[in-house]
């Protein structure tokens, strides 16, 4: 009896974290499809330079651009490196017109 009690709370917690993870992979999806949305609307293009880029256990980067004379940074991950592209180094973006905090840069699949 104890035995099966232990197979089922395993099985009860297991499900708990399978659900978990597939509710966050979905927000972060449908977040990215919202944000690409907003861009594709209205976009303008523009460069910016590389300030922090990881590789280890994902990928990450940090870019400062400015846009109208305001300077904005972005955080985000990216999908591939065809240039090899470094920190400092300069880089191509798609912004939102309506709000130029959203980019997508080159290194993204939905640039």
């Amino acid at each position: 009896m104890n035995r099966l009690k232990i197979v089922l709370i395993f099985i009860v917690i297991i499900g708990v974290i399978t659900g978990a993870l597939y509710f966050i992979s979905e927000s972060a999806n449908k977040s990215k499809s919202a944000k690409l949305e907003l861009i594709n609307k209205r976009y303008g293009y523009s460069k910016g330079i590389i300030i922090r880029q990881q590789s280890y256990k994902g990928h990450g980067i940090e870019v400062k651009y400015q846009i109208k004379g305001k300077e904005y940074k972005y955080a985000g991950g990216w999908d591939t490196n065809p240039r090899d592209l470094r920190e400092g180094d300069s880089i191509n973006f798609r912004y939102a017109l309506d709000a130029p905090e959203m980019i997508v840069t080159e290194l993204d699949n939905g640039y």
